[in-house]
């Protein structure tokens, strides 16, 4: 496969799902998910995962992913509505499968992004050998609540070949539905030397 070329155009991306080197998976109108010059419109699924106060005093990466109330709207029935300054974790109603040598960018829709809404906070690059539905980090950055409706369409990937590498397999690998995050062992570390420290000092 040639990897001179960057970005997919939308032939190439065509060729490459029809071909099944590219997994994406229902497309339910492919006139309307492939209206741009490169990458293909996601849907947005009906599940979400808010946040939700705890006792607990702060969320720590040292710490497993807590205070998610998971919620399911009905297809076609009912919407999600995110209110102003909130955030809240949708995915995607596709689910996607890249070979070793495909990567993805995620990027929102410009009329959406005029209402306010963001669909990423950080994770915006789809590893090479992705496989899963992708998670969407959802804020309302406007002033009045945004209805978000099941089934729409809500952000866009843009496929880019790179040369092969090691396939991700990372804790969301096969996600199905919103893995909460895991502590990262890294992090675990760090908050034991802060904790001990501070133990110490405490001590008279």
């Amino acid at each position: 496969m040639d990897i001179s070329n960057g970005f997919l155009n939308n032939d190439e991306t065509k060729k490459f799902i029809k071909e099944r080197k590219i997994i994406v998976e229902p497309i339910l109108n492919k006139k309307k998910q492939f209206d741009n010059p490169i990458g293909i419109d996601l849907r947005l699924d009906n599940y979400f995962a808010e946040f939700v106060r705890t006792s607990d005093p702060y969320l720590s990466p040292a710490l497993k992913g807590n205070g998610l109330k998971f919620i399911e709207k009905e297809f076609f029935y009912e919407s999600y509505y995110l209110q102003p300054k909130e955030f809240v974790l949708g995915q995607t109603l596709e689910y996607i499968v890249l070979p070793d040598n495909i990567m993805c960018l995620l990027s929102g829709k410009s009329s959406l992004g005029r209402r306010g809404l963001e669909v990423h906070a950080t994770a915006n690059i789809i590893d090479p050998g992705w496989k899963g539905h992708i998670v969407f980090e959802l804020t309302n950055s406007g002033n009045m609540p945004i209805e978000l409706i099941p089934c729409m369409r809500i952000a866009r990937i843009i496929f880019s070949k790179v040369a092969p590498s090691k396939e991700y397999n990372g804790d969301f690998e096969g996600q199905v539905k919103i893995i909460p995050p895991k502590p990262d062992a890294e992090m675990v570390k760090l908050k034991k030397f802060i904790d001990q420290r501070d133990s110490e000092q405490r001590q008279p």
